[in-house]
């Protein structure tokens, strides 16, 4: 670890965690979707006023979090705890990037419109590659996490912010883990879950205090 810029790429990866966290957006926007039963990714989607807005706080932070992989690529030889999570931030920085490029025709949970119009034609084709893009994303941030853990505990778990970091990292496993299986028992039901968009936005959250917090809690644990 010592053998990247730690400085940079610790600012780096706190300014991609903020710019990633499009909560942010939401609340300055005043909230414009209902937060039960939408997903973060619909501010973006071409019929919201906040589209260009959130598209560029996806491709921003991707770009932050591949720079802080370039930066950092020299770390790999160390341990391969860490070349995983260096490929890991990288796999969830190209997601997010496609997600800015492919967002949503429309916002499904505005109105029935949207969601009819989501079974053919140009909504329904957006909202696939959407979903592939998300999945890329999604992957790379289990991948992040379970990763993360696997380095702190090989370097001795640290200190106790090190342990906490390790524990945050968890959460964001297993809440991503239990996103995608609300998502895809209600594709493949079409049941109607229970606030699936709470439990997005709690993701969210926990990835992006990961993203800022997870560089020295791994200096922390490798120094002790």
């Amino acid at each position: 670890m010592l053998a990247v810029p730690y400085r940079l790429v610790r600012a780096l990866m706190i300014a991609a965690g903020v710019v990633y966290c499009s909560l942010i957006l939401e609340a300055i926007a005043g909230f414009p979707l209902n937060v039960h039963i939408s997903f973060l990714s619909e501010l973006s989607a071409r019929d919201q006023a906040t589209s260009p807005y959130a598209r560029a706080m996806d491709l921003i932070s991707s770009l932050l979090m591949l720079a802080a992989v370039v930066l950092s690529r020299r770390a790999r030889a160390v341990r391969w705890e860490i070349a995983g999570v260096l490929i890991s931030t990288a796999l969830f920085a190209i997601g997010t990037m496609f997600d800015s490029f492919m967002p949503m025709h429309c916002a499904p949970s505005v109105g029935t419109a949207c969601r009819e119009s989501e079974a053919g034609g140009q909504a329904g084709f957006a909202l696939m590659l959407h979903e592939a893009t998300s999945t890329i994303a999604g992957a790379g941030t289990i991948a992040l996490g379970v990763f993360a853990v696997l380095a702190i505990r090989r370097y001795g778990w640290g200190g106790w912010f090190a342990k906490a970091v390790a524990l945050l990292a968890a959460g964001v496993v297993v809440t991503q883990v239990w996103l995608g299986s609300v998502v895809a028992y209600e594709t493949l039901s079409g049941a109607e879950v229970i606030a699936p968009g709470i439990l997005q936005r709690v993701t969210t959250v926990l990835t992006c205090l990961l993203l800022g917090t997870l560089l020295p809690a791994l200096r922390q644990a490798c120094t002790r």
